[in-house]
């Protein structure tokens, strides 16, 4: 049973979980995400991590290169720790993009186009020339505190900041092999109901018409997580229904300070969660976990002609983690068996 978190003592405490729905068997859990703090590199149930060779795809001229990387704009150690581990990634795989999943400055965004954190926190971390590629930018609930026309306006300037507005589709082209990227602003979708009525209904629209290669939906809050804000039930009831039957692929997210590789046997998509781009937060395996892992990282995706994706977990040391082939179920639409 879930039950919502009214009071619970330390500012600290109450600032994580305030809003929190937490099932109250998992209450030793959420006790120690509060003890860690935002510099935690624990993983609860991973065992001994073994990590692999990377899978490289930067010869390959038929296959859409994206880094995803989220909640990162904090001036910690750790944000400069995984752009140091991007880069090197970069220089060998040339990404095409890459995607943020929101959160981009904290705590409260940008106050204006000149503010210096575009410079500080975006600018001077991500100079290697290997990432000077288009940023594909979402929305966060930190950015939300801030000036979000302020956000557009600073795309005008520079281009590598896409940004045209609070959701949007745009494409990445590698040869015949066409990814759509179609960007949400859940953070408003979950405050108003007037406006997740009509994102809902753009969202379904887009997809209607859409012949990608492989279709990407881009969203700052998860709709799976085993992590501390776990399930997002809102999304799970509008946004997971239009996903399952328009054959997306991947539901990219952040919020969670942690990268999280979910196949959920109900859903016909793939669960990303990569909030661990500047904070690092404890997280824990779930039923349906494919990957985790917390202490700083990103995923590095190859979209191939063959409507296959391969996601690549890489830490902050610059380790690979995983790598793993995706699909998405396109037989009936009876959910995928693992």
């Amino acid at each position: 049973m879930r039950h919502t978190v009214r009071f619970f003592r330390g500012a600290a405490a109450a600032g994580l979980l305030l809003c929190a729905c937490v099932d109250w068997r998992s209450v030793g859990y959420y006790s120690r995400v509060l003890h860690d703090g935002e510099k935690s590199s624990f993983v609860e149930g991973s065992g001994a991590y073994r990590f692999s060779s990377l899978c490289t795809f930067g010869s390959e001229s038929t296959t859409v290169r994206l880094l995803v990387v989220g909640d990162w704009g904090s001036g910690m150690p750790t944000q400069y720790a995984v752009a140091r581990a991007m880069a090197v990634i970069a220089r060998t795989e040339r990404p095409h993009a890459v995607i943020s999943t929101g959160d981009n400055f904290y705590p409260s965004g940008v106050a204006a186009a000149d503010d210096s954190l575009f410079s500080t926190r975006w600018e001077r971390v991500y100079a290697d020339s290997a990432l000077r590629v288009p940023w594909i930018i979402a929305l966060g609930n930190h950015d939300h505190r801030g000036n979000v026309d302020a956000l557009v306006a600073y795309g005008r300037v520079n281009p590598r900041w896409y940004f045209p507005g609070p959701y949007y589709v745009t494409h990445c082209d590698a040869s015949t092999t066409r990814v759509a990227i179609v960007v949400l602003d859940t953070d408003t979708m979950l405050r108003d109901r007037s406006s997740r009525s009509q994102q809902l209904r753009w969202l379904d629209s887009v997809l209607s018409v859409t012949s990608a290669t492989v279709t990407i939906v881009v969203g700052h809050h998860p709709i799976r997580s085993y992590g501390l804000y776990d399930e997002t039930t809102r999304l799970l009831e509008s946004l997971k229904p239009i996903l399952d039957r328009r054959c997306v692929m991947l539901y990219l997210c952040g919020h969670d300070h942690d990268v999280q590789i979910i196949e959920h046997p109900d859903d016909r998509f793939a669960c990303i969660v990569s909030g661990n781009g500047g904070k690092s937060r404890r997280t824990r395996y779930g039923s349906y976990t494919r990957r985790a892992w917390t202490g700083g990282g990103f995923v590095y995706l190859a979209c191939r002609a063959d409507t296959t994706v391969v996601a690549q977990v890489i830490t902050a040391q610059g380790h690979t983690l995983s790598c793993d082939t995706l699909r998405v179920h396109r037989q009936g639409l009876e959910p995928r068996t693992r």
